[in-house]
This record gives structure tokens, sequence and C-alpha cells, in this order.
């Protein structure tokens, strides 16, 4: 794509026109950049578009962006019936996904994942945990759990340093329980989904495994507290046997019910439970729910909070719990978070391995700034102790600087004797740490690093110093990217235009890493 951008107008798809949709979270640095690129580079290659290029924001709502969208598309097609294929049949209805079920009364219950050997989220492996402690003090309202995970045996998973781990969680208790009374279905009904024979329809995906227990499928595989999809709002509406019900949801999932989707469900963060206790009529088929209902749970995925060096066998997950109150009343536990939160030891878990670039520097010589507020201390704890054995080690280093927040000292200072152990060391060369609420003015890290600008500068003109970001990309990614052009703009007497020029370039050339979320 980047070569079809500098190629003329006139091109070898100058007799095509199209269309592109891209999907994106304005959060995120490059929102849409995929999209934008395929779309610059079909019109280099001489490719016309119908309509203008669609960018889908799932910070809001993508499901809107892609109707309006799609009223554009169709406007155009309209205006261009020779780019139609033929028209449909008249009467021709959509075809809800739905798997075949079979109910089985005497079964021996395969488990939720086979025991792999966790090289993908297709492969887990049950992982041992042998820890699980709070991390917060009893002074604070929030948790955060440090959980360890032993995989010493098994010989196929590895993983290095700056990677992420992939878990498998499972809804709680009380919610499994809530979704099977909406099914009206006990807990412990067993039963086989399949894609072919009588009953079977629409485009599936492969279904879960099975038999499988009812509680078992609902814990692991249903996505029942996110907001429903449209498609899910229609596939309850045709098995709602109040027509009162049915209307409403039809309503909520047409272009004209646009705004109440927003304001009764997107806004409010109502969930799917929530829709089928609302709508009780609506009593879906097993084959209806998994088939176009409830989305397969996704695995969860973390930063790897140990160095693979000095824990090879055993894999450390630093978890902020996750507990809001929703607009509805309603209590929202985070699906892993609480999940790891109320594990013990000796509990087994399916997890696999992410691999990451974001990896420390081949020569340990190389300067290293890393900046990680809160649970974004995570890939950089696992980067010290790698250092700390190379400490032990007595091997040469180059200088590391750390730029960790939290709220109060007294509440919620994450591994605080571990980084003062570090400087102490020397594995840590500074430590710089900012607390947004211990004072009368927010103090965040960003602040930091503008108090120490001309140190920063000094580093970033050593050879090959890098420079890792890691935590929440809304606002803290954003406000470091500014701090650092600023650095460059104040320090390197550049222009502004300059300054961010220089940045792309440290990013571009490798010495600029993000790990946001």
């Amino acid at each position: 794509m980047e070569s079809a951008s500098h190629m003329p107008t006139a091109g070898p798809l100058q007799d095509v026109q199209f269309g592109v949709f891209g999907l994106g979270n304005k959060q995120y640095e490059h929102f849409n950049a995929v999209g934008k690129k395929l779309y610059q580079a079909m019109q280099s290659l001489g490719a016309r578009p119908v309509c203008r290029r669609g960018d889908g924001d799932d910070d809001d709502s993508i499901e809107d962006d892609f109707e309006k969208w799609c009223t554009e598309l169709l406007a155009a097609l309209d205006d261009q019936p020779q780019l139609l294929g033929a028209p449909a049949e008249s009467g021709t209805e959509q075809v809800m996904a739905t798997y075949r079920v079979e109910v089985l009364s005497d079964a021996q219950e395969a488990p939720p994942f086979p025991d792999g050997f966790g090289q993908s989220a297709h492969d887990p492996y049950w992982a041992t945990v042998t820890e699980v402690r709070e991390l917060h003090t009893a002074a604070s309202e929030r948790s955060c759990v440090h959980v360890e995970i032993d995989i010493s045996n098994n010989r196929q998973l590895r993983y290095e340093t700056g990677d992420h781990v992939g878990i498998h969680a499972r809804n709680e208790d009380s919610v499994v329980s809530a979704v099977a009374a909406a099914l009206g279905l006990p807990l412990e009904t067993v039963f086989v989904l399949h894609t072919d024979g009588e009953g079977a329809s629409g485009d599936l995906d492969p279904p879960i495994p099975g038999p499988i227990r009812l509680s078992t499928a609902l814990a692991y595989f249903a996505d029942v507290l996110s907001c429903p999809h449209k498609d899910a709002l229609l596939a309850l509406a045709s098995c709602a046997t109040e027509e009162k019900e049915a209307a409403r949801l039809r309503h909520l999932a047409s272009p004209a019910g646009k705004a109440e989707y927003t304001d009764y469900i997107a806004s409010k963060h109502r969930s799917l439970l929530e829709i089928m206790q609302s709508f009780p009529s609506s009593c879906p088929s097993l084959g209806l729910f998994f088939g176009s209902i409830a989305p397969r749970l996704a695995p969860r995925y973390y930063s790897i909070s140990s160095g693979s060096h000095s824990n090879p066998h055993s894999v450390h997950v630093t978890c902020a719990v996750i507990r809001d109150v929703m607009p509805t009343g309603r209590i929202h536990n985070g699906v892993c978070s609480y999940y790891l939160q109320r594990c013990k030891p000796g509990d087994k878990i399916p997890i696999f391995v992410r691999r990451s670039t974001f990896k420390m520097p081949e020569d340990p010589h190389t300067p290293l700034i890393m900046i990680g507020p809160g649970t974004g201390l995570a890939p950089f704890r696992g980067f010290i102790q790698d250092r700390e054995a190379l400490v032990a080690d007595m091997a040469e280093m180059g200088p590391a600087v750390l730029f960790f927040g939290c709220r109060n000292r007294a509440h919620d200072y994450i591994y605080e004797a571990e980084l003062t152990a570090a400087v102490e060391t020397g594995a840590l060369s500074q430590l710089h740490v900012a607390f947004s609420r211990a004072g009368l003015q927010k103090d965040y890290v960003q602040h930091h690093m503008e108090q120490q600008a001309e140190q920063l500068w000094g580093l970033l003109q050593q050879p090959g110093c890098c420079v890792y970001v890691c935590g929440d990309a809304k606002s803290m990614a954003r406000d470091v990217h500014r701090t650092l052009i600023s650095v460059a703009q104040n320090q390197g007497k550049m222009t502004e235009a300059q300054a961010e020029s220089w940045v792309k370039y440290l990013s571009d050339s490798g010495r600029y890493h993000k790990d946001v979320w």
C-alpha cells in the first residue's frame, strides 16, 4: 500500500469502483489508519470510490457509523445500477444463524477447552495459579491483584519479557444462573451444537465443544455483560411471544430507533442480560442464543509482569479489578479481573501467550526511558527483573529511568518495595513517582517528564535510547506523546513541526514503543 500511494492516478484499477469502511477507535493515535491507507492506495491505483470513506468509531457507536455509511453507499449504488447484481427475490427474509441443538440425557461432559500447549487462543494450557495477593492497601477503595501462574509442567509454553498472556475468563455464577433463568433452562442441561442437519441455518461459526453442560457453556462462551448488537435485538424479537416486546426490539434495532438505542442501551451500558430480563417473552432456543444473540466471550490480555530470565516457569499478572456502577444501577464486575481476584492457589485457568514487540534492546548498554502509571508498570517490572539478573552477573548496563504514577502513596503504590530495591541495586538509575490525588493539584507522569526535560533530552541523544509507554491510551499516552514533542521542541530548539517529525522518526526507527489500551 505504501508504494501504491506514489503511483499515477491512471493505473491498473482504473475500471474498478470500490468502497471502504474502516474499523477503529478514536482513543488510539492511528485512528482507522488501515482504512485510510487502503482508500488512498486504491485511488492511487486508479480505482474510483463509490462513496466517501467510512470511519467506524468503536469508542462511540460503530453500528451507527456503519448504518450512516451504508445509507450513503446504497444511495450511490441506486444511481449506478450497473454495479448491482440481480435483485433478491421478493419476500426473502433474513436468515438467523441458528445451531441445531442435541440435548443429551446421559453423556460425559467435554472440557470447555482441551488442554493444549498455550500457543494460541485455540490451544490454551490449563495452568495452575500459585499465588493471588492484593497490591493496594486497606485504605484504598479499589483493588489490584498480583497473580502468579505456574507453567513449569509445559515445556512447549515459553514467554519473553514484554509478551502478553491471554486468559479465557469465566462469568461469575450469579450471572450464569440469571442467563439460564432467562432461557428457561436448568443449569444441568447437557447439549451439543451442530452446524448441519435440520434446524441449523445461517452463517455459523464452529460450535463450542460438546457435550457441554449449560452452566459451563454460559460461563466460558457467552458474552452477556456487553451491550447487545442490533442483530441480537432482531434475533430476540423473532422469538418474542408478546408482540409489544417484539415491536420494541425491532424498533431499537432499526435506523428510526437509533436515538432510542443510544439512550436506552449504549449510553446506559445496558447489558444483553438486562435486555433479556427486560423482554421476558423473548426466550430464544439454545441454537439461536449461541448462533445470533450472545457473542463468544473473548479472551482478555495482560502484559506479563515478570521477567522471563528470572521467572522462566512462572507468568505474573498485575490486574486492576474492575467494579463499576452502571447508569442502570447494575454493579458491573470485570469478567476477567473479578475472575482472577476470586482465584485460589491450586486453581486451574486456561491461558496462552501472545508475542509482543514491546521488548528491551538486545544491547544492555542502551538507555531506557519507561513511562507506566498504574498497571502500566507491568511490563517494566519484567524489564527491571531482567536488569536485576544482569546486575547479579556483574554486567555493565546503560541507564534506565522509570516514570511511575498512582493516586496516593498510602493507597495504591504497587510494588513500592521492589522499585525502591531496584534503585538501590542499580537495576533502575532513577525513579520518578507522581501521586495524582495526594495534593491539591493533580500530579501526573507527564509533569515529572517536564521537570526532567533536560535529563530526558540528554538520554534521547545517546545512541539507540528507547522510550517505552504502557497504560491508558485515552489520556495518559496522548499526554506523554505531547510532552515528548514539547521536550524535543524546547530542549532541541526546534519548531513544533520539527519536533513532531523528530518524535515520528523516533517511532519509525523502533525507538518509541507503546503498549496501550
